[in-house]
C-alpha cells in the first residue's frame, strides 16, 4: 500500500508526491484482497494517512463513522432541544465553527484523533480574556462529554484542560454623582427613561432593552428575567413612570433600536449608548451592569434584607451575599462592633 500527495495544479511541490511540505489531501494505492485500491484517506496528515493504509491493508475499518462534523452537529441539536437560551447556544455555535476550522487546517475528520494534545493545541490558538477563555473551556469540556456519554469516545480529552486564573474585580456601583453625570449626556427622553430604568430596577440591560408596553402598567414593572426565568415586580418613581407614558413604543417596545427584536443585538446597541454616555461624563468603568449593582448597594446600605434585595434583582440569597457582602449593613455593622471591641485595652506611647 503506498500512500502518495494528490497535488493541486497550483501547488508548488506537485512533482513531490509525498511531500511533507504541502498540506494536499493524501491517497492510498495498492492490491487488497487481490483487488485494486485507490481512494481518499480523508486526512492531510502523512501519520495519519500511514495508520490509516495499515489499517486498510490488514482489513480493517479505519476509525471515521463518527467524525467531528458529525458529532458537534448532534450536540447542536442536543442543545437546541433542551431549550437553552439563544445567546448560549450562539457561543455553542461560535464554538463549533471555530472548532470545525482548527480539525480542517489540521487534515483531522475523526473524533477519536481528538486527543489533548490536539486540544491543549486548540486552546492555545484563542485570543480570549482569561474569563472569556474559561468559559470556552467548559463549553469545550460539555461537547467532549456529551460525546463520551454517546459512546464515541473513550475518555474527554478536554478534561485535562485548566482554566486560566481570573482576578475577581470588585462589583463597584455608580456614585450618585456618576449617574448624574451619565444622565447629562443623554440625546432624548428615551436615552434618559433608559438609564432611569436601568437605575431604578436593576435589570439586566438584555431585558431592559426589550422592556415592552406588556411589562408596565403604569406603576409597576413586572416580567420573567431572561436570564434565570424569575419573576420580579419592581415599583419605579412616579417620575420614571410618566416618562415611559410619554414615549412612542415600537413594534410594541419602549427601547427597540431598528427592526431585529434578538436581544442581543438590542443590547449591544444599548450598551454602545451607556459606553458613549460614561466616556462623554468621564465615568469609568463604563460597564451597564454597574447600575444593577448600584441599586443592590443603595438598598442593602438602607437597611433592606438580603432576601429582599433577592427578590427585587431577581438573584437568589446567596448570589446576593457573594457579590455584594461588602454593602449589607447589618453585617458591616457586626462587623464594626467587632472591630470596636479590640480598641480595648487601648494602646498608648510609654516613655
Amino acid at each position: 500500500m503506498v500512500v502518495y500527495r494528490r497535488h493541486k495544479n497550483s501547488c508548488p511541490h506537485k512533482h513531490d508526491r509525498i511531500s511533507k511540505q504541502c498540506r494536499c489531501p493524501l491517497w492510498a494505492k495498492g492490491i487488497v484482497e487481490g483487488k485494486p485500491y485507490q481512494k481518499s484517506l480523508k486526512t492531510r496528515n502523512f501519520g495519519r494517512a500511514e495508520k490509516r493504509a495499515r489499517e486498510i491493508q490488514d482489513g480493517e475499518t479505519p476509525a471515521l463513522k463518527i467524525t467531528v462534523k458529525h458529532a458537534l452537529d448532534a450536540f447542536i441539536k442536543d442543545c437546541e432541544a433542551r431549550n437553552l437560551n439563544t445567546s448560549t447556544l450562539n457561543k455553542y455555535r461560535r464554538l463549533r465553527a471555530l472548532f470545525l476550522q482548527f480539525c480542517a487546517s489540521r487534515g483531522l475528520l475523526a473524533l477519536t484523533e481528538c486527543t489533548s494534545d490536539l486540544v491543549r493545541e486548540f486552546r492555545m490558538s484563542w485570543t480570549l480574556s482569561p474569563r472569556t477563555a474559561s468559559k470556552q473551556i467548559e463549553r469545550l469540556r460539555a461537547f467532549f462529554k456529551f460525546s463520551v456519554e454517546n459512546g464515541w469516545l473513550a475518555k474527554n480529552p478536554a478534561s485535562v484542560l485548566k482554566a486560566p486564573t481570573v482576578k475577581a474585580l470588585p462589583r463597584l456601583p455608580f456614585s450618585n454623582n456618576d449617574i448624574q453625570q451619565i444622565i447629562a449626556q443623554t440625546r432624548d427622553d428615551r436615552e434618559l427613561a433608559f438609564v432611569l430604568v436601568l437605575r431604578h430596577t436593576g435589570l439586566r440591560i438584555g431585558d431592559a432593552s426589550l422592556l415592552s408596553i406588556s411589562h408596565f402598567d403604569g406603576e409597576r414593572i413586572h416580567l420573567y428575567t431572561t436570564k434565570a426565568g424569575i419573576p420580579v415586580s419592581i415599583r419605579i418613581p412616579p417620575d420614571l413612570a410618566s416618562l415611559l407614558k410619554r414615549l412612542t413604543p415600537r413594534g410594541g417596545y419602549f427601547f427597540l433600536r431598528g427592526e431585529s427584536t434578538a436581544m442581543h443585538t438590542t443590547a449591544d446597541l444599548w450598551r454602545r449608548s451607556i459606553k458613549r454616555m460614561c466616556k462623554a461624563a468621564k465615568v469609568v468603568p463604563d460597564h451597564p451592569h454597574r447600575f444593577r449593582h448600584s441599586l443592590a448597594a443603595d438598598l442593602l446600605m438602607k437597611g433592606a434584607s438580603v432576601e429582599d434585595v433577592a427578590a427585587i434583582l431577581g438573584n437568589s440569597p446567596a448570589i446576593v451575599i457573594k457579590h455584594y457582602s461588602q454593602w449589607i449593613r447589618g453585617r458591616q455593622e457586626r462587623l464594626d462592633a467587632f472591630l470596636e471591641q479590640t480598641w480595648q485595652p487601648k494602646l498608648v506611647r510609654v516613655k
